[in-house]
């Protein structure tokens, strides 16, 4: 293969890639200071049957907490939230610390109507470990808010390096309160 048809093969996959993440970015949004995730899950069926399914899928995770009942659906805390970077082919090289081994808290949302949901993630903080740079190579806690780690410092643009890690983020939070096909048969 020609050198000419490499750079032609590269330039798509890395578009294509780019694109990708541009996508799934576009759910992320900034509202008054911080980083909001939006996603809209259809479901087959009414109102009542979707919201005893969204009950179910909200149990049965373990980093939902204090999950309160309101007119359009429920809304509650993250905490202890870890994103699988290898279920998504991510490698440690390629991915920071803070997606590897980070725990994430936050709030969230979830609105119900007929044939769809909607869930609002936001809020997002995170705790991770670092490299120290001390003479005995320590490790130290650092923590933060997600907002700070992808924008700039005036918080209004986001960083065009950060957008593969939220494209990450933003694959992890959408598998995380899909309704899984148990939860839709059994309903």
């Amino acid at each position: 293969m020609s050198l000419r048809w490499r750079i032609v093969i590269f330039l798509v996959w890395f578009a294509t890639g780019l694109s990708m993440a541009q996508k799934a970015v576009e759910q992320f949004e900034l509202v008054q200071g911080d980083l909001v995730w939006h996603q809209i899950y259809n479901y087959p069926g009414k109102s009542d049957s979707l919201r005893a399914a969204v009950v179910q899928m909200l149990k049965s995770k373990f980093y939902t907490f204090n999950v309160i009942r309101n007119e359009t659906g429920y809304n509650g805390e993250i905490k202890h939230y870890k994103i699988d970077c290898k279920l998504y082919g991510r490698t440690y090289f390629n991915t920071p610390r803070l997606y590897w081994e980070g725990e994430w808290t936050g709030k969230f949302i979830v609105q119900i109507t007929d044939l769809a949901y909607q869930v609002t993630v936001y809020a997002l903080y995170y705790e991770s470990k670092t490299n120290s740079s001390d003479y005995f190579k320590t490790e130290k806690e650092v923590k933060g808010r997600y907002i700070d780690v992808v924008t700039r410092k005036d918080r209004s643009i986001i960083r065009k390096v950060e957008l593969s890690n939220m494209a990450l983020m933003s694959q992890s939070l959408r598998d995380a309160f899909k309704l899984s096909p148990v939860t839709l048969i059994q309903n």
